[in-house]
């Protein structure tokens, strides 16, 4: 009797402490989330404020579009930092792997569509309208995995904490 007391509460302390990692690198994702949207927001500051200073010609500038696709590009380029990311995104939502995937696959549509004598800024433009279209279309999606990991991560505590109760009341 005593040996399954102990066993229960060992079982329910690793239960927790699952709960506890999954958690914690919930935060660490949405800390680094966020860390990379004020990145982005001073970036868009900074290319407003350029934009700004050297006002565009008819028919001309610079594709900054293209040169921010590309700068993501190349950092998913790498085959184990792209792996860490979308392995980071999927633990939280299957989803936003997916449109992150095929942001990274648009991206690299746009730049091959440049290699072929598109404009750099329609292939920019038009790649940067899909991935926000995707983006917009699975945002439910996404809340719903969240939602769903939560409650299946509060749904095995409760059994474990109710499985721990039922044993020491025997």
């Amino acid at each position: 009797m005593m040996e399954t007391v102990k066993q229960s509460a060992q079982d329910l302390a690793e239960t927790m402490g699952d709960h506890m990692q999954e958690r914690k690198i919930d935060q660490q994702f949405n800390a680094r989330l966020k860390g990379i949207e004020r990145n982005l927001s001073q970036i868009d500051d900074r290319i407003d404020a350029l934009g700004k200073r050297f006002p565009r010609k008819q028919g001309g500038g610079f594709p900054w579009g293209l040169v921010l696709m590309a700068g993501l590009g190349y950092a998913l380029y790498n085959p184990s930092t792209r792996t860490r990311l979308m392995g980071m995104i999927g633990n939280v939502s299957p989803a936003a792997r997916d449109v992150a995937e095929s942001a990274v696959s648009r991206a690299g549509n746009a730049v091959q569509e440049v290699r072929e004598g598109r404009s750099p800024v329609e292939a920019a433009k038009s790649a940067a309208q899909d991935i926000g279209q995707q983006a917009k279309s699975v945002s439910n999606d996404v809340k719903r995995d969240v939602e769903a990991t939560a409650s299946r991560t509060a749904d095995k505590a409760k059994d474990q904490a109710q499985d721990v109760k039922d044993r020491l009341s025997h």
